[in-house]
């Protein structure tokens, strides 16, 4: 046997460590101290009699060798983990636990699961809402449900990344809102109560107008800003204000009436859905199944708009 075998749990730790470019982020999810990552880091690179990392800043990027030896690693734990798996792969029956931001699980997912508990009764899923983005290698969560502009962005060699969805972001609001305001052009926005989530640096409103060639540098827009997509909602829905809003996630709240399109304008960004989850789980057979049941559920659901809304809709 090669004595360098003997080095396995400090390159376990180097993987960890070269892939989150932290010590602070390996002992987080090695579960021992930032200390104890050093030290490991430090007998490997006196074995090998090279460096393996550089400090930049907060992080730790690798060297040349250290991006041959992290290559060599994630392939070498790649073929155990799959071949632990063919041995020790879960049954369908068991939990799923599933992420998402809070406005997806409260508007779409909570109000559509019992359709997948009658198809799937012995898969017991469980919903994690949360608007960070969390970390699968963490073990808690089975799959992601994540909207980005880009799905190259959310690439990593460890995770499954999906695309399953697309649609635009429309201002939305009630119809008694629209009449009391005389919404009808994008300019007429400047004047109405916004809501705007905060955080968010790519669907807000600056954004909006800017795409409208319209000069904010001398305006102060009337916002109320919001932690969720679901408390703009419940506003805009009340008759408070104007939302901006995945059109898929209203859809429902158009269809009936509830709300309506105020201007015939789409925001520039369009969000992109898609699945997230580590290549390796044991969970396989769950997680296909909540997979295609979801991408089914999403095309059943999608309802009938008006022809001036349908219109909207696709030829902008």
């Amino acid at each position: 046997m090669d004595k360098r075998l003997k080095w396995l749990n400090n390159l376990l730790c180097f993987e960890v460590a070269a892939r989150n470019e932290s010590y602070s982020k390996a002992a987080k999810e090695l579960h021992i101290s930032q200390a104890a990552v050093s030290q490991q880091m430090r007998q490997l690179e006196a074995n090998l009699g090279i460096s393996l990392f550089r400090r930049q800043g907060r992080k730790m990027l690798l060297t040349a060798p250290g991006r041959t030896l992290l290559a060599s690693c994630k392939n070498g734990f790649s073929e155990i983990i799959n071949g632990l798996n063919q041995v020790q792969e879960e049954p369908i029956e068991g939990s799923l636990t599933i992420s998402s931001t809070q406005a997806f699980c409260a508007l779409w997912l909570m109000p559509n699961l019992f359709a997948f508990f009658n198809l799937f009764p012995d898969i017991n899923v469980n919903i994690q809402a949360s608007n960070r983005i969390e970390n699968l290698h963490d073990g808690n969560i089975d799959v992601a449900i994540r909207f980005s502009t880009s799905t190259t962005s959310l690439l990593d060699d460890t995770l499954v990344v999906e695309k399953f969805a697309e649609d635009g972001v429309i201002p939305a609001c009630s119809p008694e809102f629209q009449s009391k305001m005389q919404l009808k052009t994008v300019k007429d926005l400047l004047n109405a109560r916004l809501l705007s989530l905060a955080c968010e640096e790519k669907a807000n409103w600056e954004n909006y107008f800017e795409n409208d060639k319209i000069d904010l540098s001398n305006t102060v827009l009337n916002k109320t800003t919001v932690s969720s997509s679901d408390l703009a909602l419940s506003a805009a829905l009340a008759g408070q204000g104007v939302m901006l809003a995945g059109d898929f996630m209203i859809r429902q709240y158009l269809n009936s009436g509830q709300l309506v399109i105020p201007v015939a304008k789409p925001h520039p960004v369009r969000w992109k859905y898609h699945f997230v989850y580590l290549k390796n789980s044991p969970k396989q057979q769950r997680i296909a199944h909540f997979c295609d049941w979801l991408k089914k559920q999403m095309t059943a659901n999608e309802v009938k708009l008006s022809s001036k809304e349908l219109h909207y809709l696709v030829t902008q």
